[in-house]
């Protein structure tokens, strides 16, 4: 995590492109100690002593009406990162929670709040003037181009692998997901996320301007 921040640190560049392509280096610096942690795991036949938790303590988010773009945005990276992102509501307020193991999560906050500074940056420079469903439209644009770099950089540091590493990795990532997925099943009653219609024209802006966000 030292290594991300340093990473993300160093994108300060105003120029939008640069900023989408810090944030997929430092998925790849993450998904490269992931997939080292699994083959040294593997060696050791060491039991992972990292449990899977409903973090709702830890939010990544409170407000009294979360913004879609930020669920959206939580999603992609909680799928990119081993965790899965819901909202909770409860009174006045809502919450986006992380379920995951707290590597996982660890990797997922940092990103997050890099991103949601540097995508309400982008919003402001590039829609100067235009109302609240612009803005989400062109942030809900971002998050998705974000979600095709973050696989991008993904499967860069898998390229890495000979066959030997992958005959544990691919296993051991399996087995990620599927111990995700039971907790998910077991512990929580999720229901499906509705449908968003959106300004095409200004979500096609917010993934045009995403090639300048450095993802790391």
């Amino acid at each position: 995590m030292d290594k991300v921040r340093k990473l993300l640190a160093l994108a300060t560049s105003p120029n939008p492109h640069e900023a989408a392509a810090a944030a997929a280096r430092a998925q790849a610096l993450i998904e490269t100690h992931r997939l080292q942690a699994w083959m040294d795991a593997d060696r050791a036949a060491v039991e992972d002593p990292d449990p899977i938790v409903d973090a709702r303590d830890q939010p990544l988010a409170v407000a009294r009406r979360i913004r879609r773009w930020k669920t959206a945005l939580a999603v992609v990276l909680g799928q990119a990162n081993g965790c899965v992102a819901y909202t909770l509501d409860s009174g006045k307020e809502s919450a986006i929670v992380l379920v995951g193991r707290a590597r996982d999560r660890a990797a997922v906050t940092e990103l997050w709040s890099w991103l949601v500074q540097r995508i309400e940056w982008l919003s402001a420079t590039h829609g100067a003037g235009k109302d609240k469903k612009w803005h989400e439209a062109f942030r809900l644009g971002v998050v998705d181009s974000v979600a095709e770099r973050l696989s991008e950089g993904a499967a860069e540091a898998r390229s890495g692998l000979d066959e030997t590493a992958l005959v544990v990795v691919d296993p051991a990532r399996a087995a990620h997901r599927d111990a995700l997925d039971r907790f998910v099943a077991d512990n929580l009653q999720l229901g499906r996320g509705r449908a968003v219609r959106v300004d095409a024209a200004a979500w096609e802006h917010g993934k045009d301007a995403s090639a300048d966000l450095e993802l790391p």
